[in-house]
């Protein structure tokens, strides 16, 4: 037997008393009360959605990286220092967005896989716990790169908030939302991912630009 709580929260959950399994799948996309399901469901949509988005932002500025890496060694071979500042500055700026990036791809990948598995799983809402602040965390590195991304993450983290709320988790609410240690634990693994990555997608500057870029703040495996 169902205890009280329980039977609640399934309503709340599906939009439906004792639901079968068509009535389960058709609650997902009634336009009436909103189930948690469905709640849910577009959370996980919207952080994959940011994934992929967040990944053509990264390949778009590995592309410009590229491109002016290039044009810097060119001015350092003519000997053209000026220049050479010019594009290294610009390669300094390019990469620090480009970390960020990196960061937010990784918190986004492990979030992702954490909602695909309260998806499956369906009670496993410790699993989503951490997800909800370390998603307002990404949503904030990304308001000054990609507004659009920080508006869809805010959203998928109001509508985790909801669902953690209605099963008695407590996550906060708005700007109070706060990184648990196991969030803060994931987002130190990110920034530690993020550097490899940018090492590996990012090549490094010849030495003598490094004289040339040193006020840029550009730094060899940086």
């Amino acid at each position: 037997m169902k205890c009280m709580a329980e039977k609640a929260f399934e309503r709340a959950w599906y939009g439906a008393s004792e639901p079968t399994i068509g009535e389960r799948l058709k609650s997902l996309f009634k336009n009436d009360k909103e189930p948690l399901a469905k709640r849910a469901v577009m959370a996980n949509y919207r952080v994959r959605s940011a994934l992929n988005r967040v990944r053509s932002y990264i390949d778009r500025i590995n592309e410009r990286d590229k491109e002016l890496f290039e044009r810097a060694v060119e001015s350092l071979m003519r000997k053209d220092e000026a220049r050479a500042k010019i594009y290294v500055n610009e390669v300094a700026e390019i990469r620090k967005i480009a970390r960020q990036l990196l960061t937010v791809e990784y918190v986004l990948e492990h979030a992702s896989i954490r909602l695909d598995t309260f998806m499956i799983v369906g009670e496993a809402f410790t699993t989503v716990a951490p997800v909800v602040g370390i998603l307002k965390e990404a949503a904030n590195i990304l308001r000054g790169i990609a507004p659009d991304l920080w508006i869809d993450l805010n959203m998928a983290v109001s509508d985790l908030s909801t669902v953690m709320s209605a099963a008695g988790f407590d996550v906060g609410l708005g700007t109070e939302i706060s990184m648990s240690p196991e969030a803060k634990k994931i987002f130190e693994e990110a920034k530690i991912v993020a550097e490899q990555r940018l090492r590996e997608r990012f090549p490094e500057l010849p030495a003598t630009a490094f004289a040339v870029g040193e006020q840029a703040g550009v730094q060899q495996g940086k």
